[in-house]
């Protein structure tokens, strides 16, 4: 950092790396002679620092440490100071939830208010992200959504289901709805 906080550069494992390992075309590259002869952090950092600002999103975090190839993250302030550190596994942190927390999720927002369903006739058992649903709902067609909605979710590896319907409407043709808004009823007065 320079003499206001402001983040210049990074020492990564990869530049530490750098400077332990032979290179024979150190002649060739300064930029790397510099890094393999270094004896300070400010010889050995990575040149421009990528941060990320501290009112970015994750997805937008996340994104910079994909593009830039990088495990950890200076969060800088508006002025460019640092104000701390983000790395992956802060990142992952707010995907991954407790099989208590993900059971509430899936019973109350996708059987109760998603699918109308009570959750007390659907079993769901969880075991580090993975939910098993079994049971008997009313449609087969219902199946799938129960399952998608389920696999939607934050913190969910896998979806095993053992659920079973009182109706197969499988076979039933789909239908097109019938028109009974207000222009639908205008138009069969013309």
């Amino acid at each position: 950092m320079d003499d206001e906080g402001r983040v210049l550069g990074v020492v990564s494992p990869k530049d530490l790396l750098t400077r332990e390992s032979e290179h024979s075309f150190l002649k060739f590259r300064p930029k790397l002679r510099r890094k393999v002869q270094g004896t300070s952090a400010g010889e050995l950092i990575s040149r421009p620092a990528v941060t990320v600002e501290q009112d970015a999103g994750v997805t937008e975090a996340a994104r910079l440490m994909e593009d830039h190839r990088v495990h950890r993250l200076p969060v800088v302030d508006d002025e460019a100071r640092l104000v701390g550190i983000v790395g992956r596994s802060d990142l992952l942190r707010g995907f991954l939830r407790t099989d208590t927390e993900l059971n509430e999720e899936v019973r109350t927002g996708v059987l109760l208010r998603s699918m109308s369903l009570d959750p007390n006739t659907v079993s769901v058992v969880m075991h580090n992200g993975v939910v098993t649903v079994g049971g008997e709902v009313e449609r087969t067609s219902m199946i799938p959504v129960i399952v998608a909605l389920i696999r939607r979710l934050d913190g969910v590896v896998d979806v095993p289901e053992r659920l079973t319907a009182g109706l197969d409407d499988g076979h039933l043709p789909i239908e097109e709805p019938v028109g009974t808004g207000v222009l639908d009823s205008l138009k069969r007065r013309a």
